[in-house]
């Protein structure tokens, strides 16, 4: 489409010529999903950053004498703006990542991951996100109205195709402050979720992209309640098929939507924060639920004939609780989260694409997770750690979908200045299936040990989560026989106990409603 594909284009015109204000399924090895970033933590550009203001601060304003602070006051009381008048702008945002890599051998580099969400320290794919944003405020509310455009690699540099794969993450409107104050009402498509483990770009407890809408209540501070439901449906014959039917007139057929039933999720958080929301030392509580409702439908097999779906359910039920330092950029949160049924699966995700199991009554998902940052002058440390397990609707015990997963990474950075540093990152990650590989003869299962090596440069400061990052990352792994055997026989790392990855690579974010606090 090549008014999306000019998106970027349009961007800048809207920034040159309006003064726009510049303010992140059961198979192993695991498929690399397109996914997004961390929820950061946005820092203050250092002393000098900004052409407009020096290294020592702005200028003093100059003393006024007793006479002219009269006056003054008065001037001030008379144009003093009024809390009603309308005003509004438009915002640039954006959240992006593109790296090329080597495995030094010939070939490009690519992650040596076999977990659902594993470390992402060699992560080889290019992702980009433009968003523009307009807000306004007036009689006392505020608005929002956000479009967010992603793009997924490969870039054409790496296929030769001047095309790529977009998606539409968000494009909703919130009105916030409405009737009274805190509590807001949004409608749209929208990436709806909340911290996450940024190591493994991954969110452990809530994690939506939905087509519906919401509305949000903050009381003074210290609560606040979130509930959103909305639709989604995947184009496959479990929630959606079309057939071929005789025309009514002429001989080309006609295409009939025979099966159409889209996955219902309503999702509720209530969070607490127990000395503030907005204090710079403090603790957050986190109670989460999610509902599944999937309705009958009828569809055609191969054979023609007609196959009743029955109707699903299933339910999420999870918790977090973390504190944080800001004044020393640390925090800690743990994250537990249990699922039943249709719930144990992701609603863009199909739960069965053939066989005779069609209801997800059986499955279960359990999540455990740690997320923890550190920062002291010049050294920081960042950790993530999981533990998943999982149990397909099929109740033949040595189905693939029976699984133990986890991984536990280790990230400390040490800054050489203000705007040079290196980061080693250390991982392990291990499988283990109750699924027999029909090459082996045993279950399926491995483990993987990984460290890397970044040098990094970071034009914004000292900070773990201080982007841009402009880096170096080499990466090595180490594969035992389990995890090799977890590739097809020709993929050159079923036969590679250790492999390389060398490559430079960006990654920023700034401004963006889904990243930002």
């Amino acid at each position: 489409m090549p008014s999306l594909r000019f998106a970027p284009i349009a961007a800048l015109v809207i920034l040159t010529s309006g003064g726009v204000a510049l303010a992140q399924e059961e198979v192993a090895p695991a498929e690399e999903a397109v996914s997004a970033p961390p929820q950061p933590t946005i820092y203050e550009p250092p002393a000098g950053a900004d052409p407009a203001v020096p290294e020592d601060g702005p200028p003093a304003a100059p003393r006024a004498e007793e006479g002219d602070r009269e006056e003054e006051e008065e001037e001030s009381d008379e144009d003093a703006p009024d809390p009603n008048a309308h005003r509004g702008d438009f915002y640039f945002g954006s959240y992006g990542r593109v790296i090329a890599a080597s495995d030094l051998e010939g070939r490009v580099g690519r992650q040596s991951n076999v977990v659902t969400f594993g470390p992402r320290a060699d992560e080889a794919d290019t992702y980009a996100e433009i968003e523009l944003r307009r807000e306004d405020h007036f009689a006392g509310m505020d608005t929002q109205i956000v479009a967010t455009i992603a793009y997924g690699g490969p870039i054409f540099h790496f296929d030769g195709e001047f095309s790529e794969r977009i998606a539409i993450r968000n494009l909703f409107a919130e009105t916030r402050n409405l009737l009274t104050p805190g509590l807001a009402v949004w409608a749209g498509s929208r990436m709806w979720r909340g911290d996450d483990v940024y190591l493994f770009n991954f969110w452990p407890l809530d994690n939506l992209n939905m087509v519906g809408g919401g509305v949000r209540y903050a009381l003074e501070g210290i609560g606040e309640l979130s509930l959103a439901g909305g639709l989604a449906q995947p184009n496959d014959p479990f929630q959606r098929q079309e057939v071929l039917v005789p025309a009514r007139t002429g001989f080309t057929p006609d295409t009939v939507l025979f099966l159409d039933r889209p996955r219902f999720v309503l999702a509720a958080k209530l969070t607490w924060w127990p000395f503030g929301r907005f204090e710079r030392t403090g603790m957050k509580a986190t109670l989460y639920y999610e509902q599944h409702i999937l309705p009958a439908g009828e569809r055609q097999n191969e054979e023609g004939f007609t196959e009743v779906l029955p109707d699903d359910l299933g339910w999420v039920l999870g918790a977090q609780v973390g504190g944080y330092l800001t004044d020393s950029r640390t925090f800690a949160n743990l994250f537990v989260r249990y699922a039943r049924g249709l719930g144990a699966y992701d609603p863009l995700g199909v739960p069965f694409r053939e066989g005779s199991v069609i209801t997800t009554g059986r499955a279960e998902e359990l999540r455990v997770a740690v997320s923890a940052n550190w920062e002291l002058e010049l050294f920081g440390l960042q950790i993530g750690a999981y533990w998943r397990y999982f149990r397909d609707a099929d109740p033949n015990v040595f189905s693939r979908g029976a699984l133990s997963e986890g991984a536990i990474d280790l990230r400390p950075h040490v800054w050489f200045g203000e705007f040079v540093g290196v980061a080693l990152d250390v991982s392990y990650q291990g499988l283990q299936s109750t699924a027999i590989n029909e090459t082996t003869g045993n279950p399926e299962g491995g483990n993987v040990f990984k460290v890397a090596l970044m040098p990094f440069v970071s034009p914004f400061g000292r900070g773990t989560y201080t982007r841009p990052h402009i880096r170096v990352i080499y990466s090595l792994t180490a594969r035992d026989d389990g995890a090799r055997a977890l590739y097809p026989v020709l993929d050159p790392r079923s036969a590679a106990s250790i492999e390389h990855f060398l490559g430079i690579g960006v990654e920023w974010w700034f401004s963006s409603t889904s990243y930002s606090p």
